[in-house]
């Protein structure tokens, strides 16, 4: 049981405080300043980042085969979805921040992988 504990804290507490610290970190360093928006409703980014890092956790700690590839096939499809955005204005920045959200998705998930072998014992923590 402690395993599946600290590998959800490493995967949900984990990921989810890396990948915003880098792109807090990284948007302050190139000077980014907020993402553009647009009016139509749309799910929290964070909530998306739960709801993956969830259930890539469990499919590693699983030990279901073909995980990463499809990790990386999830975050090209994330990518596709956000790149070139026909609402981003001309000249704007939405690119940059698509390329730190699909690195910040990279961290996330790397954070997902490794708490979910600490879930299925491939690796011990804490005992």
């Amino acid at each position: 049981m402690s395993g599946w504990i600290w590998g959800l804290v490493i995967s949900l507490l984990g990921g989810g405080l890396s990948a915003w610290t880098f792109l807090a970190a990284t948007r302050k360093a190139l000077k980014l300043g907020a993402k553009h928006s647009s009016d139509q409703a749309r799910v929290p980014a964070w909530l998306t980042g739960l709801v993956e890092r969830i259930f890539f956790t469990l499919l590693v700690a699983f030990h279901v085969q073909g995980v990463p590839t499809a990790m990386i096939g999830w975050l090209a499809i994330k990518l596709a979805s956000n790149w070139n955005h026909p609402s981003a204005p001309k000249g704007s920045t939405t690119r940059a921040h698509a390329f730190l959200a699909l690195l910040a998705g990279l961290i996330s998930l790397g954070f997902s992988y490794v708490g979910g072998l600490v879930c299925g014992g491939d690796i011990r923590v804490g005992t």
